[in-house]
């Protein structure tokens, strides 16, 4: 449990430090972009925590052997989608797990949509997507796509 080991970690120094308790990368890095040197740790902790709490997260990844989760039956080498760290639903096509999740991660105050590819993924297969996503979804949401090389998952999808 990396979050109980950071809070314990806290106790270990003499400096100011406070733990944010996100749960993703996007949340993480939403939380690093509301940081701002000239306030103080409460109020950053405040600033930051506001922004981590607007993000969803969906992970697109693979079934790596059949088994049973959450109730789904999965089979080998299908396609998983989980919304905030539950699985949503499995399907059989990358293209279309990955518009489904977002669209439903997608509310109606949505205004970004950060495409992050995987290691498993060209760029020219993450670009593609990018422009699928962006005529799919609302045309008031910007659709942004990062290379992140993580392995295991093809789309980290964060929404805000």
């Amino acid at each position: 449990n990396i979050i109980m080991a950071a809070e314990q970690a806290v106790k270990l120094t003499d400096r100011s430090v406070c733990v944010l308790q996100t749960r993703t990368i996007p949340q993480g890095i939403s939380a690093m972009l509301a940081f701002d040197e000239e306030l103080s740790l409460a109020e950053n902790r405040i600033n930051m925590t506001k922004a981590f709490e607007k993000v969803s997260t969906g992970l697109i990844t693979f079934a790596a052997r059949d088994s049973e989760f959450e109730g789904h039956q999965i089979k080998e080498g299908e396609i998983l989608a989980l919304d905030n760290g539950k699985l949503s639903f499995t399907e059989r096509d990358i293209n279309k797990a990955t518009v489904k999740l977002a669209k439903r991660l997608a509310k109606g105050d949505t205004s970004y949509v950060t495409l992050i590819y995987g290691a498993d993924v060209t760029e020219e297969n993450a670009e593609q997507m990018q422009q699928l996503l962006q005529s799919k979804l609302s045309d008031k949401i910007e659709v942004m796509l990062v290379n992140g090389g993580q392995p295991v998952y093809y789309y980290i999808i964060s929404v805000e």
